[in-house]
């Protein structure tokens, strides 16, 4: 098959997958979920069902303790028909990366290109608030601070957008220090500019302490350029954040920074204390080995806040974890989380991520946000794991880096 139509057959996926999965759809329906029997179909084809059982039985093992110890059968049930479809999801995602291997820069361009076309339109429609909400994110980033609008496009939400969109902005980035592009500049305000609009700490924060470790652990077998830019973007953030210490004490950056450490920070309150806490409270008083199921948490949330935790104020209609291992720990208890963090590190080993310096730096970073943020069938989080695990961009190969060097 020639590339054009393997260009061709992929394309329109990657397009909804990145910029429209959830666009006039209702709130928690995807298309990759609608999409669910073409990606069956998908993988008989390529012969590659086999590779769904293993996680399957995973995925079941748990199930009979989880009835024993009582669920509503409608959620679990629901729950995990949407558990599985993220599973189809991240083995067909696996099976499509390594089969279009040859093309994903090709690919990946497409979607920086439309990505910098939606964005010129969201910053031109930015000023009109009747349309702002259309592609920007209308909530306060942390309690007390002005509103701030933050960019989302046609997804869901500002840090969903960031999450996403960031295995194309970290591969065009290193691209730029690799000496890979024809116009770096152009290529930088591409990548940078989004990310910032996002104004998602979460992933900024995970992105910048992985690409700081990665950088020193294979310092020696990475671009001078790119060492340089390290070196200098540290010294430059550092006096950038001093100065505003004297200039803008009260920029937001130092505003949610004080209420993250005073502890008034609802989001980062939610997503690193109060989301183990809750599912470590929700494990112990059901079933601490195999957790309460999926789709419980909503149905046991409202008693055991109003009965444990003695709370009587205002509870939202759904109540949600929003960590990732947080959640797995209290949908599948123990087995869940550890079996994960078993996976990971397995693959990660096997697979020798750490010979590439791109796919390395994604997996830092997923696997910090893991703990910070996103949930267990999150795509944006399975397609991350699934270009980790299913490409290595040759280019950024710490072991070629090297052998260039010696051959100099």
């Amino acid at each position: 098959m020639s590339s054009d139509n393997k260009y061709n057959q992929i394309i329109i996926y990657l397009i909804i997958y990145f910029f429209f999965n959830g666009f006039l759809l209702p709130e928690g329906l995807l298309y990759t979920i609608i999409l669910t029997p073409i990606m069956v179909y998908f993988l008989f084809k390529e012969r590659k069902l086999k590779d769904v059982y293993l996680w399957t039985i995973a995925l079941l093992l748990p199930i009979p303790f989880q009835v024993i110890a009582g669920v509503e059968v409608r959620s679990f049930v629901i729950s995990n028909i949407m558990i599985f479809t993220a599973l189809i999801f991240f083995v067909t995602a696996l099976i499509v990366i390594k089969k279009y291997a040859l093309i994903m820069d090709q690919l990946f361009r497409k979607i920086l290109i439309l990505n910098s076309v939606f964005v010129v339109i969201a910053l031109i429609i930015a000023p009109f608030e009747s349309l702002r909400g259309i592609l920007w994110y209308d909530i306060a980033i942390t309690k007390g601070l002005e509103l701030i609008p933050r960019l989302k496009l046609f997804t869901y939400e500002a840090s969903y957008y960031s999450l996403i969109m960031m295995p194309v902005f970290l591969y065009f980035f290193l691209r730029v220090f690799y000496d890979k592009e024809k116009h770096p500049m152009i290529v930088i305000i591409a990548v940078v500019v989004p990310l910032l609009l996002s104004l998602s700490f979460g992933v900024m924060g995970a992105l910048v302490i992985a690409f700081v470790i990665c950088v020193i652990i294979g310092w020696k077998k990475i671009p001078v350029s790119l060492q340089r830019f390290t070196l200098f973007g540290t010294l430059f953030s550092i006096l950038l954040l001093v100065g505003l210490l004297f200039i803008w004490p009260d920029n937001p950056i130092y505003f949610r920074l004080s209420n993250i450490f005073k502890g008034e920070d609802t989001s980062a309150m939610g997503r690193l204390y109060y989301s183990f806490m809750f599912a470590k409270d929700l494990v112990i008083h059901h079933n601490i080995f195999f957790g309460i199921g999926p789709g419980q948490i909503k149905i046991v949330a409202h008693d055991m806040i109003v009965n444990h935790y003695k709370y009587h104020g205002t509870i939202g209609e759904v109540v949600r974890i929003p960590n990732s291992m947080a959640e797995m720990l209290s949908i599948y208890g123990i087995y869940g989380f550890i079996t994960k963090l078993f996976l990971e590190i397995y693959f990660f080993v096997k697979l020798r991520v750490y010979n590439n310096l791109y796919a390395l730096i994604l997996f830092v970073t997923i696997f910090i946000y893991q703990f910070t943020g996103s949930f267990i069938s999150n795509v944006a989080e399975l397609g991350i794991w699934a270009i980790i695990f299913g490409i290595s961009f040759r280019d950024f190969d710490f072991i070629t880096i090297q052998e260039t060097k010696s051959a100099e």
